[in-house]
C-alpha cells in the first residue's frame, strides 16, 4: 500500500514539481511519507517546488499537546520533505479565531487550487478529513462537531483532554482535487471500506461522495479486506 501510494505521488511531482499537495495526518499515509522522504534525501531537488496545505486539525486541545495534527506531519513530512514556510499553508491548533482559521485556508485555496493531489485517511464512520456523518455538508474549509465515534476511537479516547472540534477542509476542496489517494488502513477500518465499496452515495457516509469523482486512488492494506 505505502510503495503504492509512493509511485503515484513520485510520479505526479515529477510531471508537475509545483503541484499543490494536501497532506494527511494520522498513521494510514505514514509508510508513505517515509518512502518519499527516504527518496527526497537521495535525491535533494524532488520536492523543492511542491507546494502544501494541511487537510484538518483538532482543535481545543490543551497548549503543547503531543497529539496535533501539526506536529503529526511537521515530523512525518514537513520537515524531512524540506517544505519551507512560504511553500505551506496550515491551521493552527491552538487558535483563538477558528472561523476565521479556516476563512484564511479557503482564501489559499481560492488563490493557489485546486489541488493537484489530495491525501486521504477513512474513519470508522466513514468521514473523510473531519467531514462527520450528517445531513448536509459544508463546502469551504469549516469548523466541526466531532463524532462521538470519532471521539471514541483510537488514541483520541486515551487523553485526558480530548479534542473540542475540528478544523477541516470542505467537500468541495477535497471533490475538486485532481487526483485522490485514499488511504485505508488497519482491521478497525474493516466495515468501512465494506460500506465504501457500495456505489451508494449518502451523507450519512461521507466517504460515499468519492463515487462521485473520476480520479480516486484507494490504497487497501491486507488487515482492511
Amino acid at each position: 500500500m505505502s510503495k503504492y501510494g509512493f509511485e503515484l505521488i513520485k510520479e505526479a511531482v515529477v510531471q508537475k514539481p509545483n503541484l499543490l499537495f494536501c497532506v494527511a495526518s494520522g498513521g494510514s499515509p505514514s509508510g508513505t511519507y517515509a518512502k518519499l522522504s527516504d527518496f527526497k534525501s537521495q535525491h535533494p531537488n524532488f520536492g523543492s517546488d511542491m507546494r502544501v496545505i494541511k487537510l484538518d486539525e483538532w482543535g481545543g486541545l490543551e497548549v503543547n499537546s503531543p497529539f496535533t495534527s501539526e506536529l503529526d506531519v511537521q515530523r512525518k513530512f514537513v520537515q524531512p520533505m524540506g517544505i519551507s514556510p512560504e511553500r505551506y499553508w496550515t491551521l493552527d491548533p491552538y487558535t483563538q479565531d477558528p472561523e476565521q482559521e479556516c476563512a484564511a485556508m479557503e482564501q489559499v485555496l481560492e488563490r493557489e487550487g485546486p489541488l493537484d493531489i489530495c491525501i486521504l485517511g477513512i474513519g470508522v464512520n466513514g468521514h473523510i478529513a473531519l467531514n462527520e456523518p450528517g445531513e448536509e455538508h459544508q463546502l469551504p474549509f469549516h469548523v466541526c462537531q466531532l463524532a462521538e465515534s470519532t471521539l471514541a476511537n483510537g488514541m483520541l479516547k486515551t487523553l485526558r483532554h480530548p479534542p473540542k472540534f475540528g478544523m477541516t477542509i470542505g467537500m468541495r476542496g477535497i471533490l475538486q482535487s485532481r487526483l485522490i489517494v485514499l488511504f485505508v488502513s488497519g482491521s478497525g477500518k474493516k466495515e468501512a471500506f465494506e460500506q465504501l465499496k457500495r456505489e451508494q452515495v449518502s451523507p450519512l457516509f461521507p466517504a460515499s461522495f468519492l463515487w462521485l469523482h473520476p480520479n480516486v486512488q484507494v490504497l487497501v492494506d491486507r488487515q482492511a479486506v
